[in-house]
């Protein structure tokens, strides 16, 4: 009896092994590294539910990915992620999960601008938002298995409202003097806004594109005199909880943070 049993236990065994090593994760949904993606996305796919790795209000530059969100985004059918390292905590998962990753930074290029290619800020400009679209619809109906049609017809409507959106932004700030069209920001985050509707900016508060670097206490004096000179009176920030030092700027000049 005792060999019975041991022979059952070891035919057991070997059978949920094999099964283990064999099986492929069942994929399901779609996700988005943001928020914002995530709705973008939803909009191109439909109404198609999308979801966000990173929370609403979470910084995508310092965002730390839990063992959960590796298990998600290894059983998601597409993962729709800004890039350039947008997410940098991310980029390890990114590179190395065997779901599909669709980077929206690869397709937003305008050939009539002078953007800075390695500004992963895509979103704050409408027409490059617009021009990512038609390559996240072909992924969406790649590897999602949406009806290309009815993508394609979404994609149309969310492009024509992206239009509209430029231009209403566009007639709002032919309403400010050009000399009072300057502002600081809290890192390199307004390029291809102020590229797009003709925006000076004259300086950052972080020298970078990611809200994770450090400010020079020696660059900020020289940026308090910059902007007492020039009278700038506004200091743009992100929502991500790295703006201590733009707030004390900003008391220190008078300016008002937006």
């Amino acid at each position: 009896m005792r060999h019975l049993f041991s022979a059952i236990l070891l035919s057991v065994l070997v059978t949920l092994f094999a099964g283990a090593c064999g099986s492929s994760p069942q994929r399901a949904g779609i996700l988005a590294t943001t928020p914002l993606w995530a709705a973008i996305t939803s909009e191109v796919a439909c109404g198609h539910p999308v979801d966000s790795l990173i929370p609403v209000g979470a910084d995508p530059h310092s965002f730390e990915p839990s063992l959960a969100d590796r298990g998600q985004v290894d059983t998601t059918l597409l993962l729709v992620a800004n890039g350039n390292k947008l997410e940098e905590g991310l980029d390890d998962i990114m590179s190395t999960t065997s779901t599909p990753v669709h980077y929206i930074i690869n397709d937003a290029a305008d050939d009539d601008s002078h953007n800075d290619d390695s500004d992963p800020h895509v979103w704050l400009d409408p027409l490059s938002v617009a021009n990512s679209l038609p390559a996240l619809a072909d992924a969406l109906s790649q590897h999602a298995g949406l009806d290309p049609v009815s993508v394609e017809a979404c994609r149309r409507d969310l492009n024509a409202r992206l239009q509209i959106l430029d231009r209403d932004i566009g007639d709002r700030m032919a309403t400010i003097p050009d000399d009072r069209r300057i502002v600081v920001t809290d890192h390199a985050m307004l390029g291809r806004f102020a590229n797009r509707y003709h925006l000076r900016i004259l300086g950052t508060v972080l020298n970078s594109h990611s809200s994770m670097a450090q400010a020079s206490a020696h660059d900020l004096e020289l940026l308090a005199t910059e902007m007492h000179n020039q009278g700038v009176a506004v200091v743009a920030i992100e929502e991500s909880g790295h703006d201590a030092d733009s707030r004390r700027l900003a008391e220190r000049t008078g300016a008002t943070l937006v």
